[in-house]
């Protein structure tokens, strides 16, 4: 009896999943199948090949935000390869920088935009860390740190405070406690929420093996 209900139940779900997909517009289905693919990758060409769908998706859609935030993940990804020169690096991130502008501008006070313009921050920061840790360290930090006013429930902006503020701490040799405790609370929140609803919803939801990474490194 046990098994027949359980197995009701989860044809009840793909049926719920099936008819969720069907009723997808032309442009949520193009979003979610690059999404996928843009979280999945690390790979240059498809990271480059998602920054480039992305682009169409938003040219078709210019009034939706959401192209432009993947878009500019995209590019922020490939501005973080070790493998790349920092001139390359740098005309990444001057165009995920640009599109987080045209993102800002399409949905105004929005925790996920301004976080991501702190991850692109900390990307330039990374690229030359020795030249630019003094000018960008506190900039990088004040933008997580508006993300976190506008959302404070938000788990990308907690995580990637935390990996900063770890940073600094080993940096200067300090304690790492409000590095650690920023990671726990990303932990927590990615573990609360229903990825598969914000999934979805096309909406983000990178970030949960960072924040796991961080939390793994504390004591």
């Amino acid at each position: 009896m046990k098994k027949r209900v359980q197995l009701i139940i989860a044809l009840l779900l793909l049926l719920t999943i099936l008819t969720a997909s069907a009723q997808d517009s032309p442009y949520q289905k193009a979003m979610k199948k690059e999404i996928a693919k843009l979280i999945e990758s690390d790979s240059l060409p498809v990271l480059q090949q998602s920054a480039n769908a992305f682009g169409r998706i938003a040219e078709l859609n210019p009034n939706e935000w959401l192209p432009a935030y993947y878009q500019v993940l995209a590019y922020t990804f490939q501005g973080l390869d070790k493998s790349l020169s920092l001139d390359k690096k740098d005309e990444l991130l001057a165009k995920a920088d640009e599109l987080a502008q045209k993102a800002d501008a399409l949905s105004k006070n929005n925790a996920e935009i301004v976080a991501l313009q702190g991850f692109v921050l900390m990307a330039k920061l990374n690229a030359d860390a020795a030249s630019r840790g003094q000018s960008l360290s506190g900039p990088v930090l004040q933008t997580f740190g508006k993300a976190r006013a506008m959302d404070p429930k938000n788990p990308r902006a907690l995580a990637l405070t935390a990996q900063m503020e770890y940073g600094m701490a080993q940096f200067f040799g300090s304690g790492t406690e409000k590095a650690c405790g920023y990671a726990k609370e990303s932990v927590a929140i990615f573990a609360s929420q229903d990825e598969e609803a914000l999934k979805t919803a096309m909406l983000p939801t990178w970030g949960k093996s960072l924040a796991e990474k961080m939390a793994r490194s504390c004591p």
